[in-house]
């Protein structure tokens, strides 16, 4: 039963901060007390909210959604719309039964409905719903909805009045007071609070929630009150606030919430204002002889048309639809940059070495003996010892070379769709010009990627064409016949099928380069020549401790100085497959991926208080193969950065620049074994920085044994956190 009064008590702060396109709760619970300023319209839209989540969990509709209030913010707005204009009385409480009734099963409707397309179904439910009710109103004569807003017996206005008279004479020593009073009074409007005082309490909520859609919404209503002022200049007063609701709320829209924030998006903003002008005209004469406010109908319209146009573009550029949501465009914004930076090399079919072990890069992509022209994207793969040798002495013979008669893997998963063989190796130093690519292999991985192996050792194929092959399946061996004047691999990707087509060029998903000092992982790139290249192979220690399974549950204790702790995670995936670690304690979650390369953590949801999210920074990316000494670099998401005075700042501009970074990196330190390793500890770190220089660190320290993570460290300036896993 605590649980049950627990959603309702959050779906209720949700339902109104939902207005604003938020989960943030501090905003929803300003936005509650702003609402009260007029106390008939705060106790209708109070009451409906609470009775229409009662109704919910009765029905037995989908609980997350009752939770967050996707179904009870068009049931608020009715609520506030009725007791903005009514007296409460016994026949008004009847109304407000039938009016939430109506609202929610429209709500869930319209959401079911428009869920199929990715589609918000916006203030459509609220809008419907109270034209249904003005119309069938007209035949109860108990009920009076002609009461002025803002004039209502319970308006607290009258009980500040002493306030808002000092209020106005601090307005009244600006320039723009006009402006600023209407900007105010418009942002009241939109929960029917006709007044300054709760317009102000509206603003502040919306700039401490977040700076993009506070600075959208000015820009909205200011575009429109320009337009008005030029076009309707002695109505402006009277008229403009009625209406701006709509500029507003569709500016932070398309400005900030349903699209990626951007200089675009903000022009966007401005430049469709005379759009809106004439939807909210032509509407407002539409629906002028049934007596019908227009209310926010204007703002869904417009929209749902952007949002339904963006959505069938052939190619997306400028505007980028949040595919996501994470109920703030900052986080929106930050996250779709952060993926950006990260993936922007990915390609869609991941394509590996065709080899493992240690190999050096003999030729690579502008090669000058071989690699020229149309075939100038491929890479040429010899095997060498300490001394830069591909054999060993005397190296007469095809077998004193180190790579003659290895595996040779597939490189990803597909279909043989050529393969010659039956070519004899070349003795050494000698060429094949007749059969050039000598024994071949291609494989088809997708309707336009194919991958080319050739100069393969003769009767070695375990495959033939036909046949489907998985990443890294043993395909063949490696050989020296065509045009080979000692063994080695010849790997290129090509668009066609044919045996000679032309290269492509096409990053590796994932390898691992030795360097000077340890080793480097790269991802999505291009191997150079002379680089001493190697394929990851998977560590069980590594592999085992990061393979969360869903239903999976992690317990640490949590040594924080003298203070002691327990916190669990359990692992979960959501409706779309995305899988995730949930905090029971914080109710945080990190949203991570395994591909059977690499674990990395995707986003991070919740309080920066948490063992989890220290682990998301610790963990956020882990190769599971181990190379002693290897480092892993990354960029991270600004919010990283936390909340302080550069951050704030950094919101208001992070649609044009973004100017703070936080980067991590990780380096495999120790291991009891080299080749197969029971004791593994990382090291990591994560640097915020502005500027190029460094402002914050925090260390970490992973170990691992027993398959498992069995303690994780962190340390950032005088604090030392101790997680020792007990589950």
């Amino acid at each position: 039963m605590s649980q049950y009064f627990k959603n309702i008590k959050e779906g209720i702060i949700n339902s109104y901060s939902q207005v604003f396109f938020s989960d943030y709760r501090w905003f929803g619970i300003l936005l509650i007390v702003s609402s009260f300023v007029n106390l008939n319209a705060g106790i209708s839209g109070l009451v409906c909210v609470v009775f229409s989540l009662m109704l919910s969990s009765l029905l037995g509709f989908n609980p997350a959604f009752t939770k967050a209030g996707s179904y009870s913010f068009n049931v608020l707005l009715t609520g506030l719309t009725l007791g903005a204009f009514c007296q409460i009385s016994l026949p008004f409480l009847l109304l407000l039964f039938v009016a939430t009734v109506i609202t929610l099963l429209m709500s869930v409707w319209l959401f079911s409905y428009f869920s199929r397309y990715s589609l918000p179904m916006l203030s459509l439910p609220y809008i419907f719903s109270i034209w249904i009710i003005l119309f069938g109103i007209k035949s109860f004569t108990n009920l009076d909805l002609n009461t002025p807003a803002g004039c209502c017996s319970g308006d607290l206005f009258g009980l500040f009045s002493i306030s808002f008279v000092s209020l106005r004479k601090l307005l009244d020593s600006f320039a723009l007071t006009p402006l600023f009073v209407s900007y105010f009074k418009s942002m009241g409007a939109i929960f029917f609070q006709h007044n300054i005082f709760s317009g102000i309490l509206i603003t502040v909520g919306l700039l401490i929630y977040s700076r993009i859609a506070f600075t959208l919404s000015f820009i909205g209503f200011l575009s429109g009150y320009v337009f008005y002022f030029i076009f309707q200049h002695n109505s402006i007063e009277s008229g403009y606030n009625a209406i701006a609701i709509n500029y507003i709320l569709t500016a932070i829209a398309i400005g900030g919430f349903f699209l990626i924030p951007s200089a675009a998006t903000y022009l966007l903003v401005i430049f469709s204002t005379p759009i809106q002008a004439f939807i909210i005209t032509a509407f407002a004469k539409i629906i002028e002889p049934y007596h019908l406010p227009l209310y926010s109908l204007p703002f869904s319209f417009f929209v749902l048309i952007v949002l339904i146009t963006l959505n069938n573009r052939y190619i997306i550029k400028y505007f980028y639809v949040v595919k996501y949501q994470l109920f703030s465009p900052e986080k929106n914004l930050y996250g779709f940059d952060f993926h950006l930076e990260r993936f922007k090399k990915h390609t869609l079919v991941n394509i590996h070495l065709p080899f493992y072990g240690e190999w050096h890069v003999s030729q690579a992509h502008d090669g000058k003996i071989t690699h020229k022209n149309d075939f100038r994207f491929a890479w040429d793969f010899v095997v060498t010892d300490e001394h830069k040798r591909t054999f060993r002495l005397p190296g007469d013979d095809l077998t004193d070379f180190y790579c003659y008669g290895l595996p040779v893997l597939a490189p990803a998963h597909g279909t043989v769709v050529a393969l010659v063989d039956g070519v004899e190796d070349n003795t050494i130093g000698d060429v094949n010009l007749n059969e050039n690519w000598g024994n071949t292999i291609v494989i088809k991985h997708s309707e336009y990627l194919f991958s080319k192996i050739s100069h393969i050792k003769k009767d070695s194929f375990k495959v033939q064409i036909g046949d489907y092959v998985n990443k890294g399946d043993v395909i063949a061996m490696c050989g020296s016949s065509g045009r080979s004047p000692e063994p080695h691999i010849h790997f290129q990707l090509q668009e066609t099928k044919e045996i000679g087509s032309k290269t492509l060029k096409y990053p590796l998903s994932y390898y691992v380069t030795k360097e000077k000092e340890g080793y480097l992982l790269h991802s999505f790139e291009l191997p150079n020549e002379k680089e001493t290249i190697f394929r990851p192979s998977v560590s069980p220690l590594i592999k085992q401790a990061f393979h969360f399974i869903p239903g999976m549950e992690l317990k640490f204790e949590v040594k924080n100085g003298n203070n002691k702790s327990t916190e669990s995670w359990l692992v979960c995936t959501d409706s779309y497959n995305n899988s995730y670690l949930y905090c029971n304690k914080t109710k945080a979650i990190a949203y991570f991926t395994n591909n059977d390369t690499l674990f990395y953590f995707t986003s991070y949801v919740g309080t920066k208080d948490s063992l989890l999210y220290y682990f998301y920074l610790g963990a956020n990316k882990i190769l599971l193969s181990y190379f002693p000494e290897l480092k892993l670099e990354e960029n991270l998401p600004v919010e990283t950065y936390g909340n302080n005075a550069l951050k704030i700042i950094q919101d208001f501009v992070a649609p044009f620049y973004i100017f703070l970074k936080a980067n991590y990196k990780a380096i495999y330190k120790h291991a009891d074994e080299t080749q197969a390793p029971n004791e593994i500890i990382i090291n990591s770190e994560v640097n915020t920085q502005l500027m190029g220089g460094r402002k914050k660190e925090i260390l970490f320290e992973i170990e691992l044994a027993n398959n498992k993570i069995i303690k994780f460290t962190i340390k950032e300036k005088d604090k030392c956190i101790e997680a020792v896993n007990i589950g």
